[in-house]
């Protein structure tokens, strides 16, 4: 699957961690809101494998999937 590098969380080549890296939508991580991160949505979230190997390599481990795109995953709305 092709990424949109318009949308997808690039701020003049550095990675914009608020923005998921499949749908540029903000990701809403709780994280960098500065909460604790055992309060972020995600951590009561299953991430499939499928769907993390979408994620382009340069955005590994710098910024979070958004529950709109795990959720069209789950659904099977988005490729994997």
């Amino acid at each position: 699957m092709g990424v949109d590098k318009k949308g997808c969380g690039e701020m003049g080549g550095e990675v914009n961690p608020a923005a998921c890296p499949l749908c540029g939508k903000h990701n809403q991580c709780g994280n960098l809101a500065e909460q604790r991160i055992s309060d972020c949505w995600c951590r009561i979230e299953e991430f499939p494998a499928g769907l993390l190997e979408q994620v382009p390599s340069a955005y590994k481990n710098k910024a979070c999937i958004c529950k709109g795109c795990l959720d069209r995953y789950k659904r099977g709305n988005l490729p994997g």
